[in-house]
């Protein structure tokens, strides 16, 4: 309840009550899916550097730069033995992290898996977080197209680059924009940005 997050959680009302309207309108979305439908969430918990607030279990990839191709990898081969067992998948959000991190070609593998072994609704929604916009290239932005990807997330977090160093974010507000202006050109026309 509203209280209970304002008294046990010390969340202030303003912020109680649009959690609280954020929950009313995601059970009215729920209410609207099959009960036998698949959502799945697939993260990758790597970072180009670390920001300052997260929070999230994610690793600076400077430090294991040797790690995600194996990840790949392996993330590659689990999503092989899952599909045996799923049904046809209804949403999928690959997060993190920052799922862009990974090179051209590990990328281009991952997202090739989703398609290779999973099934999806005629009308599944599959979500990218692109999140990074120094992670992100024309290169990663076309075999998402190519892939039938109609959903990506470009998270500038802030649009000032003061805030941006501050918060050990290695990108500028010009390459948001940059970023962002290159996916439009490539069709993709349902950008979240936060």
């Amino acid at each position: 309840s509203k209280e209970q997050l304002e008294e046990d959680y010390l969340v202030r009302s303003d912020k109680a009550s649009l959690c609280m309207e954020t929950a009313q309108k995601e059970n009215e979305i729920l209410a609207t899916q099959d009960s036998k439908a698949l959502n799945v969430y697939v993260g990758v918990p790597f970072c180009p550097s670390r920001c300052a607030y997260c929070s999230f279990v994610s690793q600076d990839i400077n430090h294991h730069l040797n790690k995600l191709p194996l990840y790949a990898d392996a993330l590659c081969s689990e999503i092989e033995i899952a599909s045996k067992k799923m049904p046809e998948v209804s949403t999928l959000y690959l997060g993190g992290g920052t799922p862009t991190v990974f090179g051209d070609k590990e990328f281009e593998k991952v997202i090739g898996s989703f398609r290779k072994y999973l099934s999806f609704e005629d009308n599944a929604e599959i979500t990218v977080e692109a999140g990074r916009p120094d992670t992100i290239n024309e290169y990663k932005l076309q075999v998402m197209k190519d892939a039938g990807i109609r959903r990506i997330c470009i998270n500038p977090q802030t649009m000032s680059d003061e805030t941006l160093r501050r918060f050990n974010r290695k990108h500028t507000v010009k390459d948001v924009c940059d970023v962002f202006n290159l996916a439009r050109k490539l069709g993709f026309d349902n950008i979240n940005m936060d």
